[in-house]
């Protein structure tokens, strides 16, 4: 689930739409199938998303059952633990928080999906401090958390952009100690390699 990007899908979707003497826009079909692709990631979300947790695993197969989809772990795209919620899964919370920004008129689903992020990470930190692991279900396809995610700005950066979408579960205010929370751990970590150092740039 970790490389879906509806915010990005939605920009295609509207280049195409003001170039249609390149692509054609015949019938709408070109919109139709980008909007298709778009409501499809958000199906894949759901089906993978733990509704306590609001995480999701790095890895996971999508199966569709009629209307609806099912899904499972028990496999890796990367070397990463399918199960866990890691470096693959956390920049999924960034891409749809992206979604929210480029798109919050129609971002609805992006909403839907950042809120129990949100609500997670509100029980994480205290004081400006954020604990060291976050929750897990074991009703959930997520059954770890990578070591150190709050410490390790590869993982603590994507996580903390769900705070960018106003929560219906968070107060507004306790909301903003959150994002001044993270904000402060981003700043206090040095660029001292790539995949941590792009977040804290």
């Amino acid at each position: 689930p970790s490389y879906h990007a509806p915010g990005v899908y939605r920009m295609c979707r509207d280049y195409m739409k003001s170039h249609c003497d390149k692509y054609g826009c015949e019938g709408n079909t070109l919109e139709a199938e980008w909007n298709r692709l778009i409501a499809t990631s958000y199906k894949m979300f759901e089906a993978t998303q733990c509704e306590s947790s609001g995480l999701i695993p790095n890895w996971a197969k999508v199966y569709e059952e009629g209307q609806s989809l099912r899904a499972e772990t028990g496999f890796s795209g990367s070397g990463t633990p399918g199960a866990e919620y890691g470096a693959e899964a956390s920049r999924a919370v960034w891409r749809v928080a992206l979604d929210y920004l480029l798109f919050p008129g129609e971002a609805g689903e992006a909403v839907a999906f950042l809120d129990p992020v949100a609500a997670h990470l509100e029980t994480r930190e205290s004081g400006g401090n954020w604990d060291e692991s976050l929750r897990v279900d074991g009703n959930c396809l997520v059954e770890s958390i990578h070591p150190g995610w709050s410490s390790n700005m590869f993982m603590a950066g994507p996580t903390f952009t769900s705070l960018v979408c106003p929560s219906n579960s968070v107060d507004s205010g306790r909301q903003q100690e959150l994002i001044d929370a993270a904000g402060k751990r981003v700043a206090s970590k040095a660029i001292d390699d790539y995949y941590s150092g792009s977040w804290v740039a």
